[in-house]
């Protein structure tokens, strides 16, 4: 990746940085506003849903023909950038809340990423460890934001149009990142069936916040996001890691 292209990416992430922290920051408290009707959260709910599966499904069909076609570095570093942007979008919000709980929640999430991460055997295993371990912290973090936004529901909260393409782009990105990681070889089918997987989870959680508001306390909420951003960072850092120095592309390739 020379600095031409290194320079837009890392604009890229601090954008994700800032409007995904700012969406991550709905799933520690509740907003205050006027009532929305269920048309208006369907709305919501669909464009968040719809919007993430097809871009997953997108950058699936572009990163398989790009890996096969004409592999790169840069791929796997954007890939791991876009992880380390995501896991600090997640950390910021906790922070501000209970930083104790941000620190003790981060470290637990990047002991089990390192965990995972040490019992790979080559460098293709890892990084089919990393992108299991990366669905489960992004399948984590989708049911927490659906959980939340049907309890703003069930508050009488209002979401809104900036809170509608703020979930639907975090959307995008987080399922984007889980996509790419299993988009090469065998585990096309798998990265399909991943990217589902996150968007029914999503729905399932807005349903649970539906029928439970304010049921999750806001230090469970906290300590749970803290794990998720710390897992995300780790992760993020080893394919960024691992892409600049391997000779080929690290992203997951025939192994299933």
């Amino acid at each position: 990746m020379n600095a031409r292209s290194a320079a837009p990416l890392t604009v890229g992430v601090g954008g994700l940085v800032a409007v995904s922290a700012n969406a991550s920051a709905h799933e520690l408290g509740h907003g205050g506003g006027f009532h929305t009707d269920a048309t208006a959260l369907i709305a919501v709910l669909s464009l968040a849903t719809l919007a993430g599966f097809a871009g997953g499904v997108a950058i699936v069909r572009y990163g398989r023909r790009q890996v096969s076609e004409n592999p790169t570095r840069g791929s796997g570093i954007a890939v791991g950038l876009l992880l380390v942007g995501l896991g600090t979008a997640s950390l910021l919000p906790t922070a501000t809340v209970d930083l104790r709980l941000s620190v003790a929640g981060g470290t637990i999430g990047a002991a089990i990423a390192l965990l995972v991460a040490s019992r790979r055997v080559g460098s293709r295993e890892g990084c089919g460890n990393h992108a299991d371990l990366t669905l489960g912290a992004i399948l984590t973090h989708r049911v927490l934001e659906g959980v939340v936004l049907g309890t703003l529901y069930s508050a009488g909260a209002a979401v809104g149009l900036f809170g509608a393409v703020a979930v639907a782009g975090h959307s995008v990105l987080e399922t984007a990142a889980v996509g790419r990681l299993y988009a090469t070889g065998l585990r096309r089918n798998r990265a399909v069936g991943a990217i589902t997987v996150v968007q029914v989870g999503f729905v399932a959680g807005t349903a649970a916040g539906l029928g439970a508001a304010d049921a999750v306390p806001v230090p469970v909420r906290t300590l749970a996001l803290a794990v998720v951003g710390g897992a995300l960072l780790v992760v993020g850092v080893s394919e960024t890691e691992r892409s600049l120095v391997a000779d080929e592309p690290t992203l997951v390739g025939g192994g299933s």
